[in-house]
């Protein structure tokens, strides 16, 4: 038994030494920030102490400054003149001494926005200390601003800028257009790195093309644990132009109903009107059924104008031809006058001509194939020739 005794005292023995005091700074609630209005309790202690360790101390430390004031029951009670103004102006009893280096803070206001820091500064033994900063967001939302002014010109050169004030703390910030990061398309400053109010911008200069129309862009700024943001729908002048609008388009003779198209964009939005190659005169959508012009609007200032040929109801028109004065029926229909004639079309902006393309009707599919496959040997036999030239220039330099 005796034995027994000895042989426990020595491993116990080297274990209680080895556990020293130690430092401890606690927040509760335990959170990196805290909403206006919310409490919180904050604790200087030492674990662990023994015979010869002194007390530990709670200290305020201003943001701006970096002084350390002792927090005591008479600081919180009669603060001095040379006291920070927190506590000079507790007469709402906002803050109370809840024990030794031990206050809580009632309905927190962004001004208790502080460090506070843990240490015993007379324990012969150093212990270190612990600091932690006390973070009371005030959320803002940010704001968009174009110079020089609304709507964007295309190839203008223009700034966005998106601002937030009066706010704590920043954590971060990104910008967007639609889904694609342009962070770093600009450049950001912030006022104020640590304390309340702070006051964020980020700006850009750009030329917006036509793609930028109808665009959104967002402004997200991290406040705290809080992202807050603003977007903005982007509206671009821009000319009219034809983006897809084929010379060669197929329509199967077989089936009743047959559409082509063209796809234009522009903004403010152009007509695009269709007209028959035969006497240059516009078609229209009609009654019957037998034309139906519809326009799709694809977004972002792109529009599809789609011509619908109904083939039993323009078979059954018939053409009469004007010879020598008199009106001729021919074995001809409008349907197939239509389809070999074929058709035009022109973009026209308050009546102005912008542009105009010719449409020829393929009635094989087969030769839309060739045509397209011709047109790739050009384009390869192009780049060839190109490569050559540069080759020859090189060498002959």
């Amino acid at each position: 038994m005796y034995m027994i005794t000895i042989l426990i005292i020595t491993i116990l023995i080297p274990t209680v030494k080895l556990i020293r005091p130690t430092i401890k700074l606690t927040f509760i609630p335990d959170e990196k920030y805290m909403s206006i209005h919310q409490q919180i309790e904050i604790k200087c202690e030492i674990l662990n102490p023994n015979e010869r360790t002194d007390s530990a101390q709670l200290w305020y430390v201003d943001l701006i400054t970096g002084k350390h004031t002792a927090i005591s029951r008479h600081l919180l009670i009669s603060p001095t003149s040379d006291s920070p103004d927190v506590f000079k102006n507790n007469k709402n009893k906002r803050y109370l001494y809840e024990g030794k280096n031990h206050i809580r803070i009632r309905s927190l206001q962004t001004e208790d926005s502080a460090k506070y820091e843990c240490n015993c500064p007379d324990c012969e033994e150093s212990l270190g200390s612990q600091s932690r900063n006390l973070d009371v967001m005030k959320l803002s939302t940010p704001i968009w601003s174009i110079e020089p002014g609304w709507p964007l010109h295309e190839d203008t050169k223009t700034i966005i800028r998106c601002q937030v004030e009066n706010f704590y703390p920043y954590v971060g910030h990104k910008i967007l257009r639609n889904h694609q990061e342009i962070t770093n398309e600009g450049k950001s400053s912030l006022s104020n790195n640590n304390i309340y109010p702070q006051k964020f911008t980020w700006e850009a200069t750009i030329k917006p093309t036509a793609d930028w129309h109808n665009s959104t862009i967002y402004c997200n700024v991290l406040q705290g644990n809080t992202e807050q943001q603003a977007s903005k729908v982007l509206e671009v002048l821009f000319a009219p132009r034809f983006i897809k609008c084929n010379e060669s388009q197929y329509i199967d003779p077989k089936k009743n109903q047959s559409t082509i198209e063209c796809s234009f964009s522009g903004n403010p939005q152009p007509t695009l009107i269709w007209f028959r190659q035969t006497d240059k005169k516009p078609l229209l959508s009609d009654n019957n059924g037998g034309i139906i012009i519809n326009i799709k609007n694809e977004s972002y200032g792109k529009y599809k104008s789609i011509l619908t040929l109904n083939k039993n109801k323009l078979i059954s028109m018939p053409i009469t031809k004007i010879i020598n004065g008199q009106g001729n029926k021919t074995d001809e229909n409008y349907y197939q006058q239509l389809l070999n004639d074929g058709f035009s079309v022109q973009l026209n902006v308050n009546g102005i001509d912008k542009g105009k393309r010719i449409i020829n009707i393929v009635r094989d599919v087969n030769q839309i194939r060739s045509l397209s496959s011709n047109s790739s040997m050009i384009i390869s036999f192009s780049s060839m020739l190109l490569s050559f030239l540069l080759i020859l220039h090189i060498h002959q330099r």
